[in-house]
């Protein structure tokens, strides 16, 4: 029996492999911090990072589901499990607001956000209105014309749904 269940999780992990999840700009969500890296080639690697992205967790349950990725099969050594844990937790910890749709937000939708001002929000929504749905980060840092150290404070809480 337990030849079987180590066939089935090979063959998973295998077929994971073969068929690398798409990042499709999940990856540009993930904020910089120590244990990105580990995060971004551990957690990428079976799955697309939206499931990261759009989690809410505690360091108890980013621990639960590290373990439970180790077990399904993710090639993570003893010694990255608690840099990404700790990453994890920080970055999209229970108490981190969910990302906002920067297409579809409201004005005070907007301004909840961390590092979000009332000026920021306006000019949001006046490139939208310019520019229609915008598609990506670099995007919108451009329609708003801000350097990329002053946009990265806000831009790990917006995402980009049609």
């Amino acid at each position: 029996m337990k030849k079987r269940h180590l066939a089935v999780l090979v063959l998973s992990c295998a077929l994971a492999y073969s068929q690398k999840a798409k990042d499709e700009g999940w990856s540009e969500l993930l904020p910089p911090g120590e244990g990105r890296d580990l995060a971004l080639s551990s957690c990428g690697t079976c799955h697309n990072l939206k499931v990261v992205v759009h989690a809410r967790k505690d360091r108890d349950a980013w621990a639960k589901s590290v373990n439970d990725m180790i077990q399904r099969g993710a090639q993570i050594f003893p010694e990255e499990i608690g840099p990404i844990t700790a990453y994890l937790s920080k970055s999209f910890g229970a108490s981190v607001p969910m990302l906002v749709n920067v297409n579809t937000a409201s004005r005070q939708e907007l301004e909840k956000l961390p590092n979000m001002s009332p000026e920021i929000a306006a000019r949001i929504l006046e490139a939208r209105a310019k520019a229609g749905n915008l598609k990506n980060p670099e995007e919108l840092r451009r329609a708003l014309g801000m350097e990329k150290a002053e946009f990265e404070k806000i831009q790990y809480s917006l995402e980009y749904k049609n």
